[in-house]
């Protein structure tokens, strides 16, 4: 099945050139809260170290074995680096968070304990961003959980860009969409600058100049069969007629949000900003942050060298900034209306090593960001740190499924009920209240059966 990137591949290979009119079908008025959610995906590549990100406080019990388990990497309470207090001290956010800390204690931001990946267990950092991405808890599958979803959703056929995969390669999550377009930046997704440089009137098919018809002498049913290559052809001419009149360039982000320009991350999200408030029909979005698997060298937020925290400072200022950039009030209160939730593939192992990191481990944190989340707390179980309470005697237990999460997300924000086909083999829908909105009755097992799904 052929997809807008398909599509524009086949474009460039066939030496035909298209561009679109200038204009776009939505009109852009004053600013005004989308009447629909928007799912934002932030996956942490390489296994973020949860136990330091969000590290046992003073008055929580698992302080002393936490320490004992980290001589040197353990975030101090006291002194240079020392953690961010949260939660009456039962933990702490590790101190390059800062905006974290700001969002969680402003009740915006809500962590997630104990989460992760159901059995089978494994430390692969493919398998298991393939076993969560896909959704299916190991059991193979050749389209992404998020494609599910919107192949459930039932959008009006108004929508031109209802998911987008921000960078230059696709989430495995959007695995098989052909509604889904990948943008590492705002200029990328358009076909009217450099060698594609001219312009066509709207009704193209008819009054394509000449170079542009040679693409029709090598499909020259393209406009007139019905098939895959028109459909997708049709799909990203939508997208790019409504891309197209975006000044990315000139954006400026409200509430005095600033974007680190030296960021990919940040310059992502903020891509994904504009998206949102030119109220493209946005429903689902996905971005990276690698750099996570720390085996050695994690450093120390007390030490001169910190790297981990160098990744904690760039997921906390981007973050921050969007949500900054997306807050208002009344009509403009977009942050009502996205939410976002941070995960990784699994976390570190409870000791450091002997090189100065953390090895791979299991059991991890996942955050929930948005004006609709229930922040200022946590969410299910911490397990402990004791030997006994370990996984397997080394690693953080999992005791919340991260498909809990993510179906209350789903079902109350984006009021899709098909959870289970999202997630084949996933029952018991029990959503721990981290979001606010309906609890729809689960749905999605009819769709499994026709899918194949076993």
């Amino acid at each position: 099945m052929f997809d807008r990137r398909d599509f524009l591949k086949t474009c460039g290979a066939g030496g035909g050139a298209l561009a679109l009119a200038g204009t776009s079908k939505l009109a852009f008025g004053a600013a005004q809260a989308n009447s629909y959610d928007t799912l934002v995906v932030v996956f942490l590549r390489g296994g973020m170290d949860g136990l330091s990100m969000f590290s046992p406080g003073g008055s929580n019990a698992n302080r002393a074995a936490y320490e004992t388990a980290r001589p040197s990497l353990k975030v101090p309470l006291t002194g240079t680096g020392a953690g961010l207090a949260v939660s009456s001290d039962q933990w702490r956010l590790h101190p390059r968070a800062a905006q974290l800390r700001d969002l969680y204690v402003g009740g915006k931001l809500a962590v997630v304990l104990g989460s992760g990946m159901p059995a089978p267990v494994t430390r692969s950092h493919f398998d298991a961003q393939i076993n969560m991405e896909v959704g299916l808890a190991g059991q193979g599958g050749g389209i992404g959980w998020l494609t599910r979803v919107l192949e459930s959703a039932n959008l009006p056929g108004t929508v031109q860009i209802p998911a987008v995969s921000a960078g230059s390669i696709t989430s495995t999550s959007l695995l098989g969409s052909t509604e889904a377009i990948t943008l590492g930046s705002g200029t990328d997704f358009r076909i009217d600058s450099g060698s594609w440089a001219w312009n066509v009137e709207p009704d193209f098919r008819t009054t394509a100049p000449a170079g542009a018809r040679g693409l029709f002498g090598v499909l020259p049913d393209l406009w007139t069969a019905a098939g895959d290559f028109e459909s997708a052809g049709r799909q990203t001419l939508d997208a790019l007629n409504v891309i197209k009149p975006i000044d990315f360039a000139a954006y400026a982000p409200a509430n005095g949000a600033v974007y680190d320009s030296a960021s990919s991350f940040a310059q992502q999200l903020k891509m994904l900003a504009q998206l949102i408030k030119r109220d493209v029909g946005l429903r689902i979005a996905t971005i990276d942050l690698g750099g996570w698997d720390t085996h050695d060298g994690q450093g120390n937020p007390a030490n001169s060298y910190d790297y981990f925290g160098n990744k904690v400072e760039e997921l906390s200022k981007g973050l921050g900034a969007f949500y900054a950039d997306l807050n208002g009030s009344g009509a403009a209160n977009y942050a009502g209306t996205t939410s976002v939730v941070v995960m990784s593939e699994f976390g570190r192992r409870v000791r450091e090593n002997d090189d100065g990191g953390t090895d791979h481990g299991y059991g991890n944190i996942m955050l929930a960001l948005g004006g609709s989340v229930n922040g200022g707390q946590t969410f299910g179980n911490f397990a402990g740190l004791s030997t006994a309470q370990l996984f397997e005697g080394a690693d953080v237990m999992v005791t919340t499924d991260y498909r809990r999460v993510m179906s209350e997300a789903v079902i109350r924000r984006l009021r899709n009920p098909a959870v289970y086909y999202a997630f084949p083999g996933y029952s018991g829908y029990t959503p721990l209240g981290i979001f606010q909105g309906t609890d729809l009755t689960p749905t999605g097992n009819d769709r499994i059966f026709a899918s194949g799904f076993q």
